[in-house]
């Protein structure tokens, strides 16, 4: 049996279960939030996002507000559209770059050259599963996700996401990003079910709550 990292997800979402505005707005955190965001970090063997949160918002995705070492940094990409020098590569050997198997080390020389590690899975398309596999030979086996909305959905989609933590700011945004983003799922017949661990108000108004993650669920008629 192939070993997979134990994988949490962790956001902050408005009452409608926005991550951002239809603007990309997403600065949505109150202080005690960041600080338990950062503390996940700290105790996590790496910290993954998506492409379109490192070419939005340009991350360092390192550890403030809190003790710990510095974890992998890892921007899932299959497209390579993420900027070589975005500040998630500024560490060389903690950055990861998870692609297609197709990309030449031509391709990839740019990402080499600054100290990237490139995690390859998948040929057409990006396989997951594999790529985590890949990650816990590297030594993460707690990995901390960090949106987007994508590939939050894509990974709850195929199984692979054990916790959702998610932190309910006071806010109503009525568009824009979801917290998962995808059409895996059709509510009626096929959903991910969860199981609540905890809550606690974090800050006046800011809600997080903790769910154990019971995998996607088919349901029959």
């Amino acid at each position: 049996m192939c070993l997979r990292p134990y994988v949490i997800i962790f956001s902050t979402e408005t009452i409608d279960g926005r991550i951002a505005s239809r603007t990309g707005y997403s600065k949505l955190s109150c202080f005690e939030d960041l600080k338990l965001l950062h503390s996940f970090r700290a105790h996590s063997d790496g910290v993954m996002v998506g492409a379109n949160t490192v070419i939005l918002d340009n991350p360092s995705l390192t550890v403030r507000f809190s003790h710990g070492s510095s974890s992998f940094r890892i921007v899932v990409d299959p497209s390579l559209r993420v900027p070589p020098n975005s500040k998630i590569f500024d560490t060389p050997g903690r950055g990861v770059l998870v692609t297609l198997e197709t990309w030449s080390l031509e391709n990839l020389r740019d990402y080499i050259i600054r100290g990237v590690i490139v995690v390859k899975a998948g040929l057409d398309r990006l396989d997951l599963k594999k790529a985590l596999v890949e990650l816990y030979k590297l030594g993460v086996k707690r990995l901390l996700v960090e949106g987007g909305g994508i590939l939050n959905c894509t990974l709850l989609a195929e199984g692979l996401v054990d916790e959702v933590h998610i932190t309910i700011a006071p806010y109503i945004f009525g568009s824009g990003v979801s917290l998962a983003s995808c059409k895996a799922f059709d509510g009626e017949t096929s959903r991910v079910e969860l199981a609540l661990i905890s809550y606690k108000e974090v800050c006046p108004g800011w809600v997080h709550l903790a769910y154990k993650v019971l995998r996607p669920k088919t349901i029959k008629a």
